[in-house]
């Protein structure tokens, strides 16, 4: 539609110009010779002025319409990309919440209509804390990163010693999880000006993450070191490397790789956003980096302020 409008405007001022040569034609019959010369050529130059305008309105007009064109599929694709995201969450948190209910449901039942020993029902009342540790930590992920994404989270900062921080949260992970291999690289006395609260909650994600996506009878390497005025914080696996096209979507909120319907791992899509975000809130930035071998490293890089 576009190019016959664009032809039938170029045909009109073509025929224009014929009509307006033939009457000058006409009208120089009846004087001087050198006048048709004259006002032929001037009839020439508005001619091809009026091409090269309408030439040019014409490729504004295209390239503002392709411009048009490619936003609009670029929203629309945000869309789509959005309401997967938000489909794959609401399968995820209904997993996520039914799962640890359903069996802090189960287990207080039947301590409440079974006769058990002491050891089986202190069995079983850890199940029920363990469970109910498991909602807590996951209602507080959800509501540090509603915080984060409506920009209204105030931090403490204050000088703190990441080693020792970092190694608190490492003993954490490992307590909880029996069968959690970590070795573990420190160095001491490394300082931070940050949020007790939110560093935690950012070596935790990562640890959190690890401990999902590696395979059994392999470790989780969790180093902390001082490089030049950075702090890099690093945590290996031996896990499934990710994709080049993926590693940067990984930290939007609620985004997570394949299909709530087919996966296997527990998660929401939190825990590598609230990583992302903290990161940044103490002037730093995390990346991922593929190892010679196998798996990945999750490296967060944040300003030093010495030792104290």
């Amino acid at each position: 539609m576009f190019f016959w409008w664009w032809f039938m405007i170029l045909r009109q001022s073509k025929e224009l110009y014929i009509e307006k040569e033939q009457l000058l034609y006409l009208v120089s019959q009846q004087g001087e010779s050198g006048m048709f010369e004259e006002q032929h050529e001037k009839l020439l130059d508005e001619k091809q002025r009026k091409q090269r305008m309408i030439i040019g309105e014409g490729i504004t007009f295209l390239v503002l319409m392709l411009f048009g064109m490619y936003r609009l599929r670029a929203t629309v694709q945000k869309e789509i990309d959005l309401a997967g995201k938000e489909s794959n969450f609401l399968l995820s948190i209904t997993h996520e919440l039914k799962s640890p209910l359903a069996s802090a449901k189960l287990n207080l039942q039947t301590l409440k209509t079974r006769s058990l020993s002491r050891d089986q029902q202190t069995l079983l009342l850890e199940n029920t804390e363990t469970d109910i540790t498991r909602l807590n930590n996951l209602v507080e992920k959800i509501l540090l990163a509603s915080r984060i994404g409506h920009e209204s989270l105030t931090t403490h900062k204050e000088e703190l010693n990441f080693s020792e921080l970092v190694e608190s949260c490492a003993e954490d992970m490992v307590n909880r999880n029996s069968e959690f291999k970590l070795k573990i690289d420190i160095q001491d006395e490394v300082w931070v000006n940050g949020d007790e609260l939110m560093l935690k909650s950012l070596v935790l994600n990562l640890l959190e993450n690890a401990m999902k996506y590696t395979p059994e009878d392999t470790f989780v390497e969790l180093g902390l070191n001082k490089e030049h005025d950075m702090i890099v914080l690093s945590i290996s696996d031996e896990g499934h490397v990710i994709p080049n096209e993926e590693k940067s979507k990984i930290f939007d909120r609620f985004y997570r790789m394949g299909s709530e319907e087919t996966r296997t791992s527990s998660g929401v899509g939190l825990g590598l956003f609230i990583v992302k975000q903290v990161a940044l809130m103490h002037h730093g930035h995390v990346k991922i980096v593929d190892n010679k071998h196998k798996g990945k490293t999750f490296k967060v890089e944040m300003p030093y302020i010495g030792t104290i």
